[in-house]
């Protein structure tokens, strides 16, 4: 099992009402899998700050892994390890 550290800021966090979340993974988990995760523990207030309604992925979120944006990386597939931390920073603004 592999606990992750994810800190939501913005839109993210006042849909989850808090800032941080640390939860556990299984071994081999990736970027994906700690998404639906975090949708699960705080539902669909969450589920919308993040994810287009049509396509389920993500949308106007910038996703950090352990300060890499995941683009730079695998995507939603980058894989996760034990102590990783995630930054969920919406990038979803007034005007």
């Amino acid at each position: 099992m592999a606990e992750i550290t994810v800190k939501m800021l913005g839109v993210a966090k006042d849909a989850a009402g808090k800032d941080r979340e640390t939860i556990t993974l299984p071994e081999g988990a990736d970027v994906h899998e700690a998404l639906r995760t975090l949708i699960d523990i705080h539902g669909q207030p969450l589920r919308d700050a993040l994810l287009d309604p049509v396509t389920g992925t993500p949308v106007a979120t910038l996703i950090l892994l352990n300060g890499v944006e995941i683009g730079n990386l695998q995507g939603l597939e980058s894989p996760l390890n034990h102590g990783d931390t995630l930054v969920l920073l919406s990038v979803t603004h007034g005007g």
